[in-house]
């Protein structure tokens, strides 16, 4: 009897205990007697659901999108410092902002969601630091917020940004953290050092962790029994503020009044409790190991906080060397809610804003030829004066049979192998002709040396020096294609004595030379598309921010560098399928050593400020020693044929040959290489 009397006893103590430990059933929103839906809420593809709000400007106005992380015993209302989350966007902006509302001004979009479990989320009964960081990803893509994104987290929610840092970097722009709660069981801390921040905190507290961390499973039972005190974080109690915080904490309360009871709705444990299990559990990584996803990650932390320990915040900043750290005197945990803090944050940290604008518009280094990591070579090359090097590629008859000595200067993003004509001059009309070619990289292109003070001066200088070196003779004829035809500007001006005769085709012109009436190529302008239109601007009128326009990705940048189709017309449509097979061999030696040094010096050079005008030369060639010859296309979606046609008239002593449906890339066309060759030689009628 006495057997049967303690097994029922020992049952009834463990049906208490069972009791006693296990929570509630969660009342998830939308189901029998549980919450209302009140918010929008996406479906997740394992069938929870997530609520969210947006704030801000409109979504698809939006140039910079968060995406906002609340704290402990909060929710998605909770958007901690909305009004300075700007300060994870390129900080240069907020010098040109004189509107208060600075989310309107920089065009901020923010969504905030209610955590699992929090508000109206569905509980996840295994959520962890990952599962929270696919949610944030989901989110992201049924709202359509782009490849990369914002994240902001505070307290809680700032150590929840760590997982996102470690397993989506790839889709974030930036992250900030604000005074984000870590765990003292990160085996990344010294011993000592988690060991004294552990016992600074509050007695009950101290409990409170240990059971979060060892005894996870008396989570619920520790945080509802009434015999010893529990969280005082979740108490609220004002026995955790230092000065700041007990100023602010009022502030808090006040504007979580309306919305107080949604927090916890769905019950406290899978709200508080399993963010206490989460957040100081044992994580599957450390953050002090994470590398450096990016440069934009800032964490802010108050040396006054009572919850987070600043001690150890500083270590992991200084564990982290690439995160910017920004610490603040007298701040408390709820420094957000202060006011002015983003005035204060602008002067603290003006010169990481300044270091952040040097970052987005200085170009990386070109990866010379040769050089340590930089590509090989492969090319013959001449070594110039100043030390540099040109690399060049011999076509035709041999050198020292020819009849005719040609440099061929090749066009935007091309390289040496590009020789226009050369695929359509017969073998019959080069050997008769004794034609040969000698084609070079410009500088910065495939594998001739970078020249930073690179002008059309110092190209014709550079041409000199090749002829010489090859033993091209007194005088040589010079062929130009495209950006390469505006190059043989610069060898009529300054090396007019060397040349035999001249072969511009389509060459590119500049908007801004001065002897071209305003309303001509203010219509000719306004002919390109938008986005080239823009690109032109900045070439011309701020070229140091060349690189940052060509490289960000808000706004399209030009449709030449990206090979858009927009810009072809009929003729273009058909042969630049040739041109791509022909250039697909060696596509990858044309940018090799930097897309600034080849195509955005290209760009800056092509249409900056010249010290010269083209329609102000005389004639190279006064007694008919030589000639210069331009052809165009009147359907060139890349050279205005207007400005062309002007040129022309300017300069009475240039045959100017005018193609009917003739595109760009009209070179590549069938015989037109022996039909060029023909007219500028032999002087035969040009015929299309």
């Amino acid at each position: 009897m006495t057997g049967k009397i303690l097994v029922i006893l020992f049952i009834g103590v463990l049906a208490f205990v069972y009791q006693a430990i296990t929570p509630p059933p969660p009342r998830i929103c939308g189901s029998l007697n549980g919450p209302p839906i009140t918010a929008p809420r996406i479906k997740l593809s394992d069938g929870r659901h997530l609520a969210y709000k947006e704030q801000g400007v409109e979504k698809a106005q939006a140039k910079y999108k968060i995406v906002f992380i609340h704290g402990f015993d909060c929710c998605r209302h909770d958007v901690a410092f909305a009004s300075t989350l700007s300060l994870v966007m390129p900080f240069y902006l907020l010098f040109f902002s004189r509107n208060l509302d600075v989310i309107e001004s920089l065009g901020i979009y923010i969504v905030s969601f209610d955590r699992p479990g929090y508000g109206e989320s569905d509980p996840h009964p295994q959520r962890t630091p990952k599962t929270l960081a696919r949610d944030v990803e989901e989110l992201a893509d049924q709202l359509k917020l782009g490849s990369k994104f914002y994240v902001t987290g505070f307290s809680m929610g700032g150590q929840a940004v760590w997982g996102c840092l470690k397993y989506i970097p790839h889709r974030l722009a930036g992250a900030a953290l604000l005074t984000p709660v870590i765990n003292y069981w990160w085996a990344g801390f010294p011993s000592n050092l988690s060991t004294k921040s552990y016992y600074d905190q509050l007695l009950p507290d101290q409990w409170a962790l240990r059971v979060f961390h060892y005894l996870p499973l008396l989570s619920y039972w520790w945080n509802t029994q009434k015999y010893f005190p529990s969280s005082s974080v979740a108490a609220h109690s004002p026995d955790i503020f230092l000065t700041q915080d007990t100023q602010l904490a009022p502030r808090f309360g006040a504007s979580q009044e309306q919305y107080r009871g949604q927090i916890r709705q769905q019950g406290e444990f899978e709200s508080l409790h399993r963010d206490g299990i989460v957040g100081f559990g044992t994580w599957e990584f450390d953050p002090m190991d994470l590398k450096n996803p990016f440069d934009n990650v800032h964490l802010w932390q108050g040396d006054e906080d009572g919850l987070v320990p600043v001690i150890l915040q500083r270590y992991i900043a200084k564990k982290l060397p690439w995160i910017k750290y920004h610490e603040i005197k007298g701040g408390g945990h709820l420094f957000p809610y202060a006011d002015g803090m983003i005035r204060k944050m602008i002067a603290l940290f003006g010169i990481v804003i300044l270091a952040l604008i040097y970052k987005a518009i200085m170009p990386p280094p070109p990866k010379k030829c040769g050089s340590h990591n930089g590509p090989p070579i492969t090319a013959p090359r001449v070594k110039l004066s100043d030390g540099r090097y040109l690399a060049y590629k011999e076509n035709g008859v041999p050198r020292d049979q020819a009849k005719h000595k040609f440099v061929f200067i090749h066009g935007f993003d091309c390289v040496r192998h590009d020789v226009a004509l050369l695929t359509t001059i017969s073998p019959e009309v080069m050997q008769s002709l004794g034609i040969y070619i000698v084609s070079i990289d410009r500088p910065g292109y495939g594998e001739s040396d970078p020249h930073p003070k690179r002008t059309p001066k110092t190209l014709a200088l550079d041409i000199e020096e090749l002829a010489d070196q090859l033993e091209l003779g007194s005088k040589f004829y010079v062929i130009g294609f495209s950006m390469g035809g505006q190059a043989v500007w610069g060898l009529l001006k300054y090396i007019p004595h060397r040349l035999a005769g001249a072969i511009l085709l389509t060459p590119v012109t500049n908007y801004w030379w001065g002897s071209f009436p305003a309303n001509l190529t203010k219509q000719a302008y306004y002919e390109q598309l938008v986005q080239d239109q823009w690109t032109l601007r900045i070439s011309h009128y701020l070229p140091w921010l060349t690189y940052w326009w060509n490289t960000q990705k808000w706004f399209p940048s030009s449709s030449v560098a990206t090979f858009s189709e927009d810009i072809l017309f009929e003729q273009d449509r058909v042969l630049m399928p040739i041109f791509d097979e022909y250039q697909s061999k060696y596509r990858d030696l044309v940018r090799q050593q930097g897309d600034y040094e080849s195509i955005h010096r290209d760009l800056m050079i092509g249409f900056g400020t010249w010290e010269f005008d083209p329609m102000e030369l005389e004639n190279p060639f006064p007694n008919g020693e030589g000639s210069v010859h331009i052809w165009q296309g009147d359907e060139d979606g890349h050279v205005p044929v207007l400005l062309q046609r002007h040129i022309a008239k300017k300069l009475p002593w240039i045959h100017y040959h005018e193609m009917k449906g003739g595109g760009h890339m009209f070179p590549w066309a069938e015989g037109m290489g022996d039909k060029v060759m023909k007219t500028f030689l032999l002087g035969e009628p040009f015929v299309m």
